[in-house]
């Protein structure tokens, strides 16, 4: 009975529009709890070299443009509720369904564009289609409904913070030793130690580096001397995003999957 009550909801989505489908096409589900954020960020002229379905996203990269010298948003994903978890979810699977689990266990449309747009004020809107370039194939869709519409938070607020901590990221030694080393190969144990550096850390143990090969978008770990910087992703403490990025806030996460050696492109 469940199941079909919630299977009836997302056919109601389809035939709402504006704020009313931002929360039509999952339901929102009370007394989520969980306990970490993954904060995503891209590197974008990796991305560019190596992402297959990109689109108009990288149209308009140069050297000089905004996401060829800092972080762009990917996403801010919270980790799995603690009432999959007790129903014995996997993390993988979370992570293929997100918020579209509660509606009938589905997953999030191959195409985001089919999703809903979300109603964003003018200001957060002209931020976003800033330091998000993945916007234009809508990446914000996918993020807000697959990650954040069922915990109940409007797509406002949810980008506000997100934003918020891109630029936090943006602002440390971190991103200007990513930016200071474009074009050139960096060891990744050296990346490592900005951050850390950056954060005031005792280790990178929140920090997952992603890479990709210029022929391989595998996600698996790659070998040899030299991957291409795609993605950094940091742990953060569910109920301490107010006090990123002071030490507090960070906790350990996954391992990444880049080689001894990264590639940053420019």
């Amino acid at each position: 009975m469940k199941k079909f009550a919630l299977a009836c909801l997302a056919l109601l989505s389809l035939f709402v529009g504006g704020a009313q489908a931002e929360t039509a096409v999952v339901p929102v589900v009370p007394n989520l709890r969980f306990a970490h954020y993954t904060f995503a960020m891209l590197w974008q002229p990796g991305v560019c070299a190596t992402w297959t379905r990109v689109g108009a996203a990288c149209d308009d990269l140069t050297p000089a443009s905004r996401a060829s010298q800092q972080w762009s948003l990917h996403g801010l994903w919270a980790s799995r509720p603690q009432q999959l978890i007790a129903s014995g979810m996997e993390p993988k699977t979370w992570w293929q369904h997100g918020c579209f689990w509660f509606q009938n266990q589905s997953t999030a449309p191959h195409d985001s564009c089919s999703l809903p747009s979300l109603e964003l004020s003018p200001a957060v809107s002209s931020e976003l289609s800033a330091n998000m370039p993945m916007r234009k194939v809508c990446l914000d869709r996918h993020e807000y409904y697959k990650h954040e519409a069922c915990f109940g938070e409007k797509p406002d607020p949810f980008f506000q913070t997100a934003l918020r901590l891109l630029g936090d990221v943006n602002a440390s030694s971190f991103t200007a030793y990513v930016r200071d080393h474009r074009g050139q190969w960096v060891k990744r144990n050296d990346l490592l130690r900005a951050y850390t550096t950056a954060f005031h850390l005792p280790n990178a143990e929140s920090l997952e580096l992603r890479c990709e090969s210029s022929d391989n978008h595998s996600g698996h770990e790659l070998q040899g001397e030299g991957t291409i910087l795609t993605e950094a992703w940091i742990t953060i403490r569910a109920n301490a995003l107010q006090e990123f990025p002071r030490p507090g806030a960070f906790m350990a996460g996954r391992k990444g999957n880049c080689a001894k050696l990264i590639h940053i492109l420019p």
